[in-house]
């Protein structure tokens, strides 16, 4: 665990040092503009499932007045302790099929939505840029929108690496404990949650 841990802390440092300007040209040259198809919104279209940090949790919470549990699940998990409680990291937000939060193909939370959300298509891994199918792609974007986008994706690489050290630093491994019946590991600790309060998992 230590041994990752700095790895990680090393992973963040080089993520710190990555350069927009390089981002925006690989964007630029891609080509982006969101044509409000709000196909990676909706089930039909493929997988819709979006991760969410615990601080994202809060900001959409506090703009839409909805409790954690209305907005976020647990990732799906099939790891158990050995009292059987179910051990999951990090939360998916809630979907009822197409995203919980599509209105007539706009974002009710388009304000605070999730990074996920609004750096898609685009996204970092190792530092290099990657790209989902999207029906934006291979239009004309701005250097001004481009850098803003790169900046968008720096910010969330460098805090998905964040949040993995604070995980990794608070876990203690399935330990059947807490009062529940499923574990969420994130980067603020434990918490364990009833079957009956989701059927998700």
């Amino acid at each position: 665990m230590k041994r990752k841990i700095e790895q990680l802390k090393k992973v963040l440092n080089e993520a710190l040092q990555i350069d927009e300007n390089a981002i925006a040209d690989k964007i630029i040259y891609k080509g982006y503009k969101c044509v409000r198809c709000a196909k990676c919104c909706k089930a039909e279209s493929g997988d819709n499932t979006v991760s969410i940090f615990p601080f994202e949790i809060r900001r959409i919470s506090a703009k839409s007045g909805l409790k954690r549990g209305k907005i976020a699940i647990p990732t799906p998990s099939e790891d158990r302790d050995d009292a059987g409680n179910i051990h999951t990291f990090e939360w998916i937000l809630e979907k009822n099929g197409n995203c919980m939060f599509l209105d007539k193909d706009l974002c009710k939370i388009y304000g605070c939505r999730p990074y996920i959300c609004s750096t898609y298509p685009f996204y970092l891994v190792e530092g290099h840029l990657m790209v989902s199918e999207c029906e934006g792609l291979g239009s004309a974007i701005s250097k001004r929108e481009a850098l803003k986008m790169a900046g968008l994706l720096k910010n969330r690489y460098i805090t998905e690496i964040k949040e993995s050290i604070a995980l990794l630093e608070k876990f203690r491994g399935f330990i059947p404990s807490g009062r529940g019946d499923i574990c969420v590991h994130d980067s603020e600790g434990e918490h364990w949650l009833y079957m009956k309060d989701t059927d998700k998992i």
